[in-house]
C-alpha cells in the first residue's frame, strides 16, 4: 500500500479544494477545518513515505500513457525518489504551519473558505511538480503553481495594487514558462526523453554544444521565472500584496524553490555545457548581492523578507552551478524553516499593528510584543548565518564551495554583509524606541493559533541545519555547563548508576543462577546420586542374591526343577490343543 501513498498526498489538497468550491463555500466553519484536516493527512503520509520508502525504484506506481506522439512518449507516475519524499515533507510540513497560523490571521475576512480552497489548490499543484517523474508532467504542475499564486496573490481583488501584482506575477513568469517549454522540446530531441530517470542515464551525448546549451538555458528560464532570479525576478517583491500567510507559503519557503528544485532534476543535462554552468553560477551570484543592496533602503516588513528571499534563493541557485546540488539543497530546507518563520512573524505584527507595514510607523515592539521579537531573532540569526542556528551550517557549506572562484566568493560574502545590516535596521526601527505611531502603541500578540507555528518554525530554525554536524554539537552544552561549574551541574541517577546494568546482573541474573544452582544440587542428590547411582546398587545387589538361591550347586533341585518346567510345558500344550 505504501506504493500509492504519493497518489493519497498528492489528491487530499485538491479534494479539499474541489469540496470547499463546490460545496463548503458558504459554510466556513466546515471548510476551513476541511481543507487543514487534508494538508495534516498529506503531511502524516510524507513522514510514513520518509520512513517507508517506495519500492520499485522510487517509482509509486505503474506509469500510465497518456501522451504518444511520435517518438515522443509521456506517462503519468509519481516519482518518490529520496529527493521527492524530502521536499514532499517539507512542502506539506510547512503548509500545515501556515494552514493553522492562517486559522487566526484570517479569522475575520469573510473570504476565507476562498483563502483555504485557493490555499489547498496551490499545496496539491507543489506536490506534483515535487513528485512528477518528467518534464512534461512536472511543467503542467509548474502551470497550475502559477495559478495558484495568481489567485492567492489577488486574493484582496478589491485593492487594485493586488491585482496590478497579481498580473505581473503571472505575465513575467509566462516568459520564464516559455523558455522552459523550449528546453524540454530540446530534451526531447536531443535525448530522445523527457523522463527524469532515464535523462540522469543518459548524460553522454554526441549532439552539438549549441544544441545542449540552449537546452540548458532554456530550462534555467524557467527557474529565473519561478524562482524569481535575474532579470525576472521583478514579480516577487509586488507579490507581498497577497495575504502574509501567502508570502510565507508560496513567496518564501514552497514555490519560488521550486525553480531550484526543478535544476537539481535535470543537472545531467545543465552538466553537458560549462557555460550554461557558468551563466547560472554568475546569475545565482549577482542576485545574492543586488536585492540584498536594495532591502538596506526598504520600508515595508514584508518587501524587505521578499528581497531577503532574492538573494538566499540565489544562493541555491549559485550552488547548482558550481555543481554542488547537496549544499543548496541543504540550504533550500533551513530557508523553508527561518524564512517562514520570519514572514509568519512579520504576519504577527502586521496584524498586532493594525494592518501597518511600514517599519518607520512601528517601534517599541519589544515590550509590546515579546514573543513575536523573539522569534524575529531567531529568524534574523538564521538568515544572517550566525551559528550555531540552521542558516549558518547550509550557508557555510556552499560558501565553502566558492574556494577556487574569488568572484562568487566575493558576491556572496557581500550579500551576507548587508544581509545581516538590512535585517538588524528592521529588528531595530520596528522593535526598539518608542512607538511612532498610534498602531504601534497599541501593538499586540496574536492569538495562540499564531503563536503556536511560529514556535514551531523556531526550533526548527535553530536545530534544523545541526543534524549533518551533530556529532561535533556537544562542545557548545559542554562549554556552558561546565565553564565554572564548582560541582557537576548535571546530577542524573539513570547514567550515574551507569545504567543499572550490574545491579540488573545482581539482582535478576545472579538470584536466577543460584536458584538454578540449588536446584540442580537436589537434582544431583535425589536422582542422580539417589536413584540412578544408589538404586543400581540395590537392583544388582537383589538379582544377585536371587541367582546365588538358584545356583545352589545341589543334583536334587536341578532335577526337580526341570521335572516340573517339562510337566508345565507339557500342560500348556495339552491346554492349546483342547483349545
Amino acid at each position: 500500500m505504501i506504493a500509492y501513498a504519493p497518489y493519497l498526498i498528492l489528491l487530499l489538497p485538491l479534494f479539499s479544494a474541489v469540496l470547499i468550491r463546490l460545496v463548503l463555500h458558504p459554510f466556513p466553519r466546515i471548510a476551513v477545518p476541511v481543507s487543514v484536516a487534508a494538508c495534516l493527512g498529506s503531511f502524516l503520509g510524507s513522514l510514513v513515505l520518509l520512513n517507508g520508502g517506495t519500492p520499485s525504484g522510487g517509482m509509486a506506481a505503474p506509469a500510465v500513457t497518456w501522451i504518444e506522439l511520435g517518438g515522443l512518449k509521456a506517462g503519468f507516475a509519481l516519482m518518490a525518489d529520496p529527493l521527492a519524499r524530502l521536499m514532499a515533507t517539507l512542502v506539506t510540513g510547512v503548509a500545515l504551519l501556515v494552514h493553522i497560523y492562517s486559522l487566526g490571521y484570517m479569522a475575520k475576512d469573510p473570504c476565507r473558505s476562498r483563502f483555504f480552497a485557493e490555499l489547498s489548490l496551490f499545496v496539491f499543484s507543489m506536490l506534483g511538480i515535487v513528485f512528477a517523474d518528467n518534464l512534461v508532467s512536472m511543467f503542467i504542475f509548474w502551470e497550475l503553481v502559477g495559478l495558484s499564486s495568481y489567485l492567492l496573490i489577488g486574493f484582496w481583488h478589491s485593492r487594485p495594487a493586488a491585482g496590478a501584482a497579481a498580473n505581473k506575477a503571472f505575465l513575467v513568469n509566462r516568459i520564464g514558462d516559455f523558455g522552459f517549454l523550449l528546453g524540454i522540446l530540446g530534451a526531447w530531441s536531443i535525448f530522445g526523453t523527457i523522463s527524469f530517470a532515464d535523462l540522469s542515464g543518459r548524460v553522454a551525448t554526441e549532439a552539438p554544444f549549441w544544441a545542449v546549451t540552449a537546452t540548458g538555458l532554456g530550462l534555467l528560464c524557467g527557474c529565473l521565472g519561478k524562482s524569481a532570479q535575474l532579470p525576472l525576478h521583478v514579480w516577487l517583491p509586488d507579490s507581498m500584496e497577497g495575504p502574509t500567510p501567502v508570502s510565507s507559503l508560496l513567496h518564501a519557503a514552497t514555490m519560488v524553490v521550486a525553480g531550484v528544485y526543478m535544476l537539481i532534476r535535470v543537472l545531467p543535462i545543465l552538466e553537458l555545457s560549462a557555460l550554461t554552468m557558468n551563466t547560472i553560477a554568475w546569475i545565482g551570484a549577482l542576485m545574492t548581492l543586488l536585492p540584498a543592496l536594495v532591502a538596506c533602503q526598504q520600508n515595508d516588513i514584508k518587501r524587505i523578507l521578499a528581497y531577503s528571499t532574492l538573494s538566499e534563493i540565489a544562493y541555491m541557485v549559485m550552488a547548482v552551478g558550481l555543481g554542488i546540488p547537496g549544499p543548496g539543497m541543504y540550504h533550500l530546507v533551513t530557508h523553508a524553516f527561518f524564512k517562514c518563520l520570519l514572514f509568519l512573524a512579520a504576519g504577527s505584527v502586521i496584524h498586532g499593528c493594525h494592518e501597518e507595514q511600514d517599519i518607520w510607523k512601528m517601534g517599541g515592539l519589544r515590550q509590546r510584543m515579546p514573543f513575536t521579537f523573539l522569534v524575529t531573532w531567531v529568524g534574523t540569526l538564521a538568515l544572517a548565518a550566525i551559528p550555531p542556528v540552521s542558516g549558518f551550517w547550509s550557508k557555510d557549506a556552499i560558501f565553502a564551495a566558492t574556494h577556487d572562484r574569488p568572484a562568487l566568493a566575493a558576491c556572496s560574502m557581500l550579500a551576507g554583509f548587508f544581509t545581516s545590516f538590512f535585517m538588524l535596521r528592521m529588528i531595530l526601527v520596528a522593535f526598539e524606541g518608542k512607538p511612532r505611531s498610534e498602531n504601534a502603541r497599541h501593538a499586540h500578540e496574536g492569538p495562540p493559533v499564531m503563536v503556536v507555528p511560529m514556535l514551531i518554525l523556531a526550533v526548527f530554525a535553530v536545530f534544523g541545519g545541526v543534524l549533518p554536524v551533530m556529532e561535533s554539537a556537544g562542545f557548545l552544552p559542554a562549554y556552558f555547563l561546565y565553564r565554572d561549574a564548582p560541582k557537576d551541574p548535571l546530577q542524573v541517577p539513570l547514567l550515574q548508576g551507569k545504567f543499572y546494568v550490574d545491579e540488573f546482573y545482581q539482582r535478576v541474573l545472579v538470584a536466577t543462577q543460584d536458584g538454578l544452582g540449588r536446584l540442580a544440587d537436589a537434582f544431583e542428590g535425589w536422582v542422580v546420586r539417589g536413584l540412578l547411582v544408589r538404586g543400581s546398587g540395590v537392583v544388582a545387589r537383589s538379582a544377585g542374591q536371587g541367582l546365588r538361591l538358584i545356583q545352589c550347586g545341589q543334583v536334587q533341585f536341578y532335577a526337580a526343577v526341570f521335572i516340573l518346567g517339562t510337566l508345565g510345558l507339557v500342560a500348556w500344550l495339552l491346554w492349546k490343543g483342547a483349545a
